[in-house]
């Protein structure tokens, strides 16, 4: 077997590169190019653009058509070996796809979705007041426009409550995010429905498409943490909501914020390093599967199952902080130059890029969720939820097609909902397996792998809520559910990790390098005497 593994894992990265330019050139594959990412940007923008009184019903469902069609082209025949050996490419071709269909076909963001804005007071009239809607937990958005200022009070334009500074210092984030104003400057908030104006429409309309977690619409998902309390009051006075009323602001102030988000890039960058250091110690992330475990795990070869749980451990840490790296330059990028260009971030948008409650974290607890709530608690409430809305907005539109007494039958709703969640998720991960340059198994690697999971929610909820309380002669003890949650999941989990780690592997994932310096390897920790400080060689822009 050691004749079979290449010498160091760079020998079959340029392998690949020389294999997808050899088939190039033979026209057996096309390249993807930058102009394929515009166009497919562009195509949805159009469609949100036209109003409904133009013609948008007809528009978007023709365009998207269109955009469905450039997908199956590009995941057919274009290829590159940028982005995790061309996993990228049928990652976010595929999820923009699912994405359009939600703002396209499943929602209609004209009457349904709004946004909180930032507006001068003298703007305001009461023409231009937002209408009733609701958001995705059932919450109503007040008919009437409540402003909230940034100095802490707020004015009704239909006779609502004020608030006053004292509540506003009560414990607010948002309160303090801007530098104080005079009366006559100073900012306010409120909720902004689908535009008139061509200008604002497309601000308006680029936020929606580019934004996935929805911090700043009614449409938030329900795992970000709860807004202010003093800007919830404005935006919603008659809806309560004891989420809000309990929660202390995480970030103070923008810049405690983004002090945190640097600090998180830091972390993340350096347990990325040492990810990516560890696993290019092993051939197995090199895609060569099988392969010997690495000192000092091949003390461990008599024992594989040892040795695939030290590999799916480091498969899972490398994920997470490649996400948690990934996500650490929104905060950093969006937030730091809106604090340090204020009046720049105003004229670009009227969305408060400076509210540190935009940025929530990634990931949300870990202990609480999986003891609690086992497998579901895991997906649904610590793993990261970006693609959440995109997720569940088709699951709805199919829940609304069947008979009421069915559609609102709770388990039967979270079921629906979960299967759904974990194929799209699945058909995600497969689209990104099919483009890479390898031989991969999309389907039975990683598409199982992800409704296997959807599986095994819906084994333990029927276990814990169905047959345990039936078999059961009495209450187990709170400690001895949380117990049996985590064993559940872990278990399963590690039962079913295989079949994303090896697809991962083979796929050649890991042969990335994500971090232009490792500190690691300059250093001349666990690397190969051909390693060094810098690690991004070649050219920067190729296929």
């Amino acid at each position: 077997m050691g004749d079979s593994i290449p010498s160091s894992y760079r020998q079959i990265v340029q392998g690949n590169q020389e294999g997808l330019r050899t088939l190039i050139d033979n026209g057996a594959v096309k390249p993807f190019l930058l102009y394929h990412l515009l166009i497919y940007t562009g195509l949805p923008v159009l469609a949100l653009l036209v109003p409904e009184r133009k013609g948008s019903k007809y528009v978007r469902p023709v365009i998207f058509a269109l955009i469905l069609s450039i997908a199956i082209e590009v995941i057919s025949y274009r290829r590159t070996i940028l982005g995790a050996n061309g996993y990228i490419v049928g990652l976010m071709i595929s999820w923009w796809v699912f994405w359009c269909a939600a703002l396209l076909i499943f929602t209609d963001p004209e009457k349904d979705f709004k946004r909180i804005e930032r507006k001068p007071a003298t703007s305001i009239n009461d023409q231009d007041k937002p209408q009733a809607v609701q958001n995705e937990n059932g919450a109503a958005v007040n008919e009437d426009t409540e402003i909230f200022n940034w100095n802490g009070t707020t004015r009704s334009t239909s006779g609502g409550t004020a608030c006053s500074a004292e509540l506003c210092r009560s414990g607010l984030s948002a309160c303090h995010s801007l530098p104080k104003q005079s009366s006559n400057q100073h900012e306010q908030l409120e909720w902004q429905g689908y535009p008139h104006p061509f200008l604002h429409r497309t601000n308006w309309t680029l936020g929606l498409l580019l934004n996935m977690r929805g911090p700043e619409w009614n449409w938030r998902i329900p795992t970000l943490e709860p807004l202010p309390k003093t800007l919830h009051l404005q935006l919603n006075p008659h809806h309560s909501d004891k989420s809000c009323e309990k929660a202390e602001a995480k970030y103070a102030t923008g810049k405690v914020r983004l002090i945190a988000a640097f600090r998180s890039f830091l972390k993340s960058y350096l347990c990325l390093d040492l990810a990516k250091s560890l696993m290019m110690r092993d051939p197995y992330f090199w895609g060569v599967i099988p392969a010997p475990p690495p000192f000092p795990f091949n003390y461990l070869a008599g024992y594989p199952i040892l040795v695939s749980l030290y590999r799916l451990h480091l498969v899972a840490f490398g994920i997470v902080a490649a996400l948690s790296y990934t996500f650490s330059f929104c905060p950093i990028i969006f937030l730091g130059l809106s604090l340090t260009f204020p009046n720049a971030s105003k004229g670009l948008t009227s969305v408060p890029l400076d509210a540190p409650w935009l940025y929530s974290d990634l990931f949300g607890p870990f202990i609480a969720p999986v003891l609690d709530n086992g497998l579901a608690g895991c997906w649904g409430q610590w793993w990261h939820q970006v693609f959440r809305f995109g997720f569940t907005s088709p699951a709805r539109w199919f829940l609304s097609l069947l008979p009421s007494k069915l559609s609102s039958n709770r388990q039967f709703r979270h079921t629906i909902m979960a299967f759904f969640a974990f194929t799209i998720s699945g058909t995600l991960h497969a689209c990104g397996s099919y483009t890479q340059f390898a031989d991969t198994k999309p389907l039975s690697g990683s598409f199982l792998y992800f409704f296997l999971q959807a599986v095994g929610v819906l084994i333990q909820n029927v276990f814990a809520k169905v047959i345990l309380p039936k078999t059961s002669p009495c209450e187990f003890p709170r400690w001895v559910k949380r117990a049996g949650n985590f064993a559940f999941s872990y278990t399963w989990l590690m039962m079913s990790g295989p079949l994303i780690a090896d697809e991962f592997a083979k796929g050649g994932v890991w042969l990335t390098e994500p971090v232009p310096i490792s500190f690691l390897r300059g250093l001349g920790f666990m690397g190969n005497k051909d390693e060094g400080w810098w690690c991004w060689h070649g050219p920067w822009f190729r296929y």
